[in-house]
């Protein structure tokens, strides 16, 4: 008998990942089975066969998600889509949802007032799932972009930065004038990241 069960239940989960060798990386064993298998956003992770496989994702120096996959075993004739048990769509997607951000949604250039702002963004999805917001930040002359927490830069507090709307207070002066925004989005089903232009920029008004 395999060591490998056929269905995404908690025994075979901890039993598939007896095989992953211990590390810094955070790392989540997911099932995939036949319908998975053949969703472009599942592939676009490395995920694109039915079985048990290692999954990894972090973001790189320059602010791109990278995405590391293993198949730790093939699985014939898996278990049904509707039967699985796993809260692991957003690695996993059952359905092919997809991101649409129009170019008349994207964020705007924001001017401070009294040193404060906003840059948002709009985005609509086709599966009902939640989009998830993560606001990158790139300096002049720079090609890195490095994601926001609230005190990422001197000089500025940035707010709400995984949300739609992105806030900033504290503003000073004209020495961040130029910095540029974007945001990358998933959904909680797992559809394919869609990142913003990258064109938004801060300048100081007041």
């Amino acid at each position: 008998m395999s060591l490998y069960g056929a269905d995404d239940s908690n025994t075979n989960k901890t039993k598939a990942g007896i095989g992953i060798a211990g590390s810094s990386q955070s790392k989540t064993v997911v099932f995939i089975d036949d319908t998975e298998a053949q969703l472009k956003s599942n592939k676009d992770r490395g995920l694109n066969a039915p079985g048990w496989w290692s999954y990894f994702t972090y973001t790189d120096q320059h602010g791109i998600t990278r995405h590391k996959a293993e198949q730790l075993v093939y699985i014939a004739k898996p278990e049904a889509n509707a039967s699985e048990t796993q809260s692991d769509d957003t690695i996993g997607a059952d359905v092919l949802e997809t991101i649409t951000l129009t170019s008349g949604n994207q964020p705007a250039n924001s001017t401070s007032s009294s040193g404060a702002g906003t840059f948002a963004v709009t985005v609509s999805v086709d599966q009902s799932g939640t989009p998830a917001y993560v606001w990158q930040r790139q300096k002049p002359g720079s090609t890195r972009w490095t994601n926001l927490a609230a005190n990422t830069d001197t000089g500025i507090t940035y707010a709400n930065f995984t949300t739609a709307t992105l806030g900033y207070s504290g503003l000073g002066d004209d020495s961040l004038d130029g910095y540029k925004y974007r945001v990358k989005v998933t959904t909680s089903k797992g559809a394919t990241e869609v990142i913003s232009n990258g064109a938004a920029t801060l300048t100081f008004g007041s």
